[in-house]
């Protein structure tokens, strides 16, 4: 991706931070990238198009930040992979999941959006699997995608009802949950985790 298209990029994240989805428009991200709407309609077609690459701007992201997590030891992974996806102790990750959130919805209708969604999905699944796996999950792909299930549900509630509060309680109860799953693979859950 070439530096402009990096602009834009950053441009559109803080243009949908600030006002999501609906304030998205060629205009507003030209204008947050201070450049105009020619400079974006150089680098994309049209909006649909700036959209997808920028679901994949956001799935490398996601990604490269769960191959941080990925290096740690792995009750420290889960640790570490719910602070991020739940944005417990830092206001940009709430900010980021939050415009995730918001664009996530969006997908119910546009075919293409979902593929990217499935992509991404499918790339993290195959992280926490991984995790899961070291600590002894013994169907770690199922839990993997239970715990997604869990991250992304307890995500949409507490992003649509703009609620921030209770996200450490909620971490630890989903930990609590995930130990179910470490049960059946031979681990105590709070051992595990």
């Amino acid at each position: 991706m070439s530096k402009s298209e990096d602009e834009i990029m950053e441009a559109a994240y803080n243009v949908l931070c600030e006002e999501g989805y609906t304030g998205l428009s060629i205009q507003s991200i030209a204008e947050k990238a201070g450049m105009g709407k020619s400079a974006i309609y150089y680098h994309f077609d049209d909006k649909e198009d700036l959209m997808l690459t920028f679901l994949d701007f956001m799935g490398q992201k996601i990604h490269g930040d769960q191959q941080e997590i990925l290096e740690k030891p792995p009750r420290e992974a889960i640790d570490r992979l719910l602070d991020m996806s739940l944005g417990v102790e830092n206001q940009e990750q709430w900010e980021f999941y939050k415009a995730f959130q918001e664009f996530r919805a969006q997908a119910q209708h546009n075919e293409k959006y979902q593929e990217k969604f499935r992509e991404i999905d499918a790339r993290v699944v195959e992280n926490i699997s991984e995790i899961m796996e070291q600590l002894g999950a013994e169907r770690p792909e199922p839990a993997a995608e239970i715990l997604l299930s869990m991250i992304e549900g307890s995500m949409s509630r507490k992003v649509s009802a703009g609620d921030r509060k209770g996200l450490q309680q909620l971490k630890e109860d989903i930990k609590d949950t995930i130990s179910v799953f470490l049960d059946e693979g031979g681990c105590k859950g709070s051992e595990a985790l």
